[in-house]
């Protein structure tokens, strides 16, 4: 015979299990745990967008020239090997330049990067899974010095 409070007991079972499945479902979202990153999250072909200025040094490091710096490249990430080919089509100084260098790259677990070459460093974070890398130009002084931007974007 069921009873009042047998329908009550079933009810509040079947709240309680509803509450539960709702906590359940919604834990991914607010996990604490954060994406580790690595190398192999950097692979394959981006077009680099390049923005920026060129600073041309003299003497003693004094600024002999600022131009406005823009390009467009094909970055291509090997994660095997960490190394990097890039192939830039630059434009300062009212003339085009054509830039091809190999490097090597890192990747820490927070998403940030390093991206070496000759003697140019690049700053970089993962973004959009991997789809995106916002970057920065982060060289130490030379000859020449690029105060550049810019996004990669996975194809």
């Amino acid at each position: 015979m069921i009873t009042k409070h047998y329908c009550k007991s079933i009810v509040r079972a079947a709240l309680l299990l509803a509450l539960t499945m709702c906590i359940i479902g919604l834990s991914p979202a607010f996990s604490t745990s954060a994406q580790a990153y690595s190398i192999n999250d950097v692979s394959g072909n981006y077009v680099d967008q390049v923005d920026g200025w060129l600073k041309i040094l003299g003497n003693g490091n004094s600024p002999v020239n600022y131009s406005p710096l823009m390009g467009i490249g094909l970055v291509t990430f090997y994660p095997g090997t960490a190394s990097f080919h890039a192939d830039w089509t630059l434009r300062h100084d009212a003339e085009n330049h054509s830039q091809i260098h190999d490097g090597t790259y890192t990747v820490d677990a927070n998403g940030h990067g390093t991206m070496t070459w000759q003697d140019h460093h690049r700053d970089f974070y993962i973004v959009n899974g991997g789809a995106e890398l916002k970057w920065t130009n982060t060289d130490a002084a030379g000859d020449f010095v690029m105060a550049s931007i810019g996004t990669m974007t996975k194809q």
